[in-house]
């Protein structure tokens, strides 16, 4: 049991000043929860060494947490500088120094190091990092004149949402008594069905709201460039329309196929002329720089698979309706909406500033 400087203080005066006996001291403090043999050794130490502190040097010798094997596991556990991904597991040092699991996890502790999940981001080679940040930069600087270019903005993307409820086999855990075999069935196992249908979510965010959702594409359709213009033209543009009160808004979309293609670039130019951002505009490889995917799209897939375990939708129009209700309540908090879209213009600024690395750690 640990006892802080003020407990010791307390026990010390009870014992020198009262005479109380280790038992009777527990008693007197009961909100302290102290153990009387606990309380029964610091008062052995003071009438021994005259003082409760724990003596240097006392306690058991240390046989394999000594400096050489701290500085050694120091060493493997980290990667090497400029080559992620070199460095040991706990078991695997085990196997290599033949210091115990246990042993090596208490070093690790004690050298203040911490375990962190590996975060994933999209694999990009030096030039598309460089036209990342560069174009980046550029629309810090046309979106960051005024606090009022913001409120212009309209952010568009699509998502795929499946019947199947997504399996992540690292957060789903099992607990039974015995042995593995004996848990049942229904429990242990998760039923993935590689052919589950999927539908195509498409929608827009402003500063003024979000528009309904739109489902684009059914079992797993892509959407191509004659069915995304005619989206935008029928769908998309009025409902901005409706749901921005400004003449000026600018329509922002990422660099997916669909939307670079020279049928939809044309078609914008021409209802838009200037209000939208280019497809060589855009920073290339870029989920951190719009709205719908740094704030929006993981929220909603946690809502829509809440609570169903292994229970996958029935079918589309029980996703759809499932979907369509979780959008409209997050769509609903419009102030939650403006805080997400003020962060567009410093996330365009850093990811110029890491030379278009990812910049997932600045903004959680």
């Amino acid at each position: 049991m640990v006892f802080s400087d003020e407990d010791k203080a307390v026990i010390k005066n009870d014992y020198e000043e009262k005479q109380w006996t280790a038992y009777r001291i527990c008693t007197e403090h009961p909100t302290k929860k102290w153990h009387k043999t606990s309380v029964q050794n610091l008062i052995n130490r003071f009438k021994q060494y005259g003082s409760m502190d724990r003596r240097p040097g006392s306690g058991r010798l240390r046989t394999v947490t000594t400096p050489e094997n701290e500085a050694l596991i120091d060493d493997l556990i980290c990667s090497q500088e400029d080559n992620p991904g070199t460095h040991l597991s706990p078991r695997e040092i085990e196997k290599y120094t033949g210091i115990k699991r246990s042993s090596v996890i208490r070093m690790v502790k004690r050298n203040g190091y911490k375990q962190y999940k590996r975060l994933k981001t999209p694999r990009v080679n030096s030039a598309t990092k460089q036209r990342r940040a560069e174009r980046a930069a550029t629309l810090a600087e046309r979106f960051g004149k005024s606090k009022r270019s913001i409120e212009r903005c309209v952010w568009q993307d699509e998502k795929d949402f499946t019947l199947e409820v997504p399996f992540n086999s690292q957060n789903s855990r099992v607990y039974g008594k015995g042995k593995k075999s004996d848990v049942p069935d229904k429990n242990l196992f998760h039923q993935k069905n590689k052919q589950s249908k999927k539908v195509m979510v498409s929608a827009c965010v402003s500063w003024y709201g979000a528009t309904k959702p739109f489902f684009v594409s059914d079992d797993g359709m892509k959407v191509n460039a004659v069915s995304y213009q005619k989206h935008l033209d029928k769908q998309l543009i009025p409902e901005i329309n409706n749901l921005v009160s400004r003449k000026d808004w600018v329509y922002i979309q990422d660099s997916a196929p669909s939307h670079r293609s020279n049928l939809v670039q044309g078609y914008l130019k021409e209802k838009l002329r200037k209000r939208f951002v280019k497809s060589n505009e855009w920073p290339p490889a870029s989920p951190d720089c719009n709205l719908l995917d740094y704030h929006f799209w993981d929220k909603v897939k946690v809502k829509v698979y809440e609570n169903r375990f292994n229970e996958p939708f029935e079918n589309e129009k029980q996703l759809k309706r499932r979907i369509k209700r979780v959008w409209n309540e997050m769509a609903s908090d419009v102030v939650e909406i403006r805080k997400a879209l003020k962060q567009f213009v410093p996330r365009l600024k850093q990811v110029a500033e890491k030379e278009g690395n990812c910049i997932k750690m600045t903004f959680k």
